[in-house]
């Protein structure tokens, strides 16, 4: 279970270079370390512990094995806290850049920071839980529910992304829709000239359909199939165009 809290969080910080996360990372790799090491001592304890005959012995050993076992235990909590830490400067860094960027809603920044603050106080509360274990259950306890908010800080993370598309495609549709609407209003002026507009209307019908089809997608989180909708409209307005200078 540690090392898949290790490895969880390993995959993060590859992504970042602040030099924050740089230290904390060589501070948890250190505290990794020490936690292999203490868990080493106190097998070759239990090991020694079995050897020894004379009760004396294998009470210094028992002793020894029992010291052990509490370093290694706080080493657990050292690398637990290490790991929250981290995680937290990302949330931070992953609110900082959600901030900077441009194209989405103000109201939607603000949602997708309260979900990263929600995040970040669950860890903080860990932490403090962390902090106050003072048994091996209790930290092998909460170190489950600390791997249970990483993978659901992952979900926060995908949301994100989702968001972030799907505010960007219905720009996009909104401003095509502006425009098939402005397109629509001059072939009626070329339809009230008496000019035959039916094969343009045909088209404009088309667009507004790929339209359509951009909203759907957009629905079904299909952001890649609502950006190719979307093209093939803007294509349909450069036909359009052609086919009105035609009848002007």
């Amino acid at each position: 279970m540690f090392l898949m809290l290790a490895g969880l969080v390993s995959v993060g910080a590859a992504q970042t270079t602040d030099t924050d996360v740089q230290n904390a990372l060589s501070q948890l790799r250190q505290a990794r370390q020490a936690f292999k090491d203490a868990k080493a001592l106190e097998i070759q304890e239990k090991q020694q512990t079995l050897k020894e005959q004379v009760q004396a012995k294998r009470q210094e050993a028992e002793a020894r094995r029992a010291e052990a076992k509490k370093r290694r235990e706080e080493q657990r909590k050292t690398v637990l806290l290490k790991l929250i830490d981290i995680q937290i400067k990302h949330l931070n860094n992953t609110k900082e850049r959600v901030g900077l960027m441009p194209n989405i809603e103000e109201s939607l920044k603000t949602q997708l920071n309260a979900e990263i603050d929600k995040n970040i106080q669950k860890l903080n509360d860990e932490k403090v839980r962390v902090q106050n274990a003072s048994t091996m259950e209790e930290i092998k306890a909460l170190a489950k529910e600390i791997r249970d908010i990483f993978k659901s800080y992952r979900d926060t993370v995908k949301q994100i992304v989702d968001a972030i598309h799907a505010s960007r495609a219905n720009d996009a549709a909104a401003k095509a829709e502006e425009r098939l609407a402005a397109i629509k209003a001059k072939v009626e002026e070329l339809k009230a000239q008496g000019k035959d507009t039916s094969e343009v209307e045909t088209e404009i019908d088309e667009a507004q359909g790929g339209i359509n089809d951009t909203r759907d997608a957009i629905g079904r989180k299909a952001f890649r199939e609502g950006n190719e909708d979307i093209k093939g409209a803007y294509q349909k307005f450069r036909d359009i165009a052609q086919k009105a200078k035609g009848l002007q």
